[in-house]
């Protein structure tokens, strides 16, 4: 997938916390890209949706960054 991919709507979108319809994506670039999986030397850039109750939540940046940490582990909290 291409980075301007990254920003337009794809088929199976949904919000990330809900599963609701999204009206927003995001781009998740973590400071410590090899923290998140990425090979020395590169990028880690993860995209994700959010409807607009969930992008609208306080709580919302803490709940997508858990959600996406235990998405790259494969199911597995680790805390």
């Amino acid at each position: 997938m291409k980075v301007e991919d990254l920003k337009s709507p794809q088929q199976g979108d949904h919000c990330l916390l809900c599963g609701g319809s999204p009206v927003v994506i995001g781009i998740f670039t973590p400071s410590d890209p090899i923290q998140w999986g990425a090979p020395t030397g590169k990028v880690r850039l993860i995209r994700y949706c959010l409807c607009s109750k969930c992008q609208g939540s306080p709580d919302t940046p803490e709940k997508v960054e858990k959600i996406i940490r235990v998405e790259l582990a494969g199911g597995v909290i680790h805390e």
